[in-house]
């Protein structure tokens, strides 16, 4: 593996010279940071500190127009945002880049969208380090960590006055072909800093939980009352599930507009207790106690036994940004403890 060092002050510079791709990066709008496309590098002052919105958007939009279609001559017409042009995500914490592995198997297997993976396949990914995780972050006990290269095609680890960069895929290696000007080889005097800085943000991590043997107890407490203790103080509001990098969960609604309209699809949520509305009027998930059973038993045992891998990056970001402070760490020990 190939590995590189960029001076901080040469980042823009760096940045530029992907002029031929389609920038998506960590910006500030309205307070709040988001990832959106960048169309003028000079000026931009980009987030990589603070980033409590999901990147997920940029593949899988929260709403996304399919098709249109004309009432009159049946006609549709596909409008779909097929990227014109090879894109970079810039500036991914590992977590978020994880998450995009748990995503691909959804929408590849079974029937495949093409909507989804159109873009994924047009997107190469540029992960920095996380120099200071979360409060909530547990990454590292659903086998992540702040440094993790997986789902990455370059990874950029944060030194005091540059950036260590490791050449992950061939897409990476293109990449750093584009800018090789503004790189130089890594020392290993420079891989020892970097090694023990990823060690010291490793330590920072206090939040942790074993999850091995989740899926078995999880299993065997499907009818016990915890569950509605567990959701006592939920309201059912969806933040958690909005705010996750690996809830995929949608709905498609026709908006039908005079000799015509549009198919689009939009997020859902399971704790919506519209979700498993019936026709007949019958709701297999009545109360949220059933509703947060199914959000964790998808996370730790159904994703686990259809893909081998949780569903769960572990950037608590639903423990952050819950409005009546339900914890998903406490309620895993919870469930442990039975």
């Amino acid at each position: 593996m190939e590995k590189f060092i960029l001076p901080k002050e040469k980042l823009i510079d760096f940045l530029k010279a992907l002029e031929s791709y389609d920038l998506f990066a960590p910006v500030r709008k309205e307070e709040v940071t988001v990832f959106a496309q960048v169309n003028k590098i000079d000026g931009t002052t980009f987030d990589f500190k603070n980033q409590p919105l999901t990147p997920k958007g940029i593949m899988f939009p929260q709403t996304e127009s399919l098709f249109t279609f004309d009432t009159k001559t049946y006609a549709m017409n596909d409008s779909a945002m097929t990227p014109k042009k090879q894109r970079v995500m810039f500036g991914l914490r590992p977590c978020d880049a994880r998450s995009f592995l748990i995503l691909d198997p959804v929408f590849k297997q079974d029937y495949p969208d093409p909507y989804y993976l159109e873009k994924r396949t047009a997107t190469i990914l540029i992960g920095i380090n996380c120099s200071e995780p979360f409060t909530n972050c547990f990454c590292t006990s659903v086998g992540g960590s702040p440094a993790s290269q997986e789902g990455l095609d370059l990874l950029f680890i944060e030194l005091p006055n540059s950036y260590f960069v490791e050449v992950i895929s061939p897409q990476g290696k293109t990449i750093v072909e584009e800018a090789s000007s503004l790189l130089s080889s890594a020392s290993p005097e420079e891989e020892k800093i970097k090694d023990e800085i990823v060690q010291a943000v490793k330590e920072k991590i206090k939040r942790n939980i074993e999850t091995k043997h989740l899926p078995e107890k999880i299993e065997k407490i499907f009818e016990n009352p915890i569950w509605k203790d567990l959701a006592f103080k939920c309201i059912g509001c969806g933040i958690c599930t909005y705010t996750c990098p690996t809830c995929y969960c949608f709905d498609i609604q026709d908006e039908v507009l005079k000799g015509g309209g549009k198919r689009q699809r939009i997020w859902d949520s399971c704790m919506f207790k519209e979700y498993t509305l019936h026709a007949s009027g019958h709701n297999p998930r009545p109360t949220r106690a059933e509703r947060l059973r199914n959000r964790i038993y998808h996370k730790f045992k159904q994703n686990i036994d259809k893909y081998g891998v949780a569903g769960c990056v572990g950037c608590g970001r639903c423990i952050s940004f819950c409005p009546v402070n339900e914890d998903l760490i406490e309620n895993l020990m919870k469930i442990k403890k039975l």
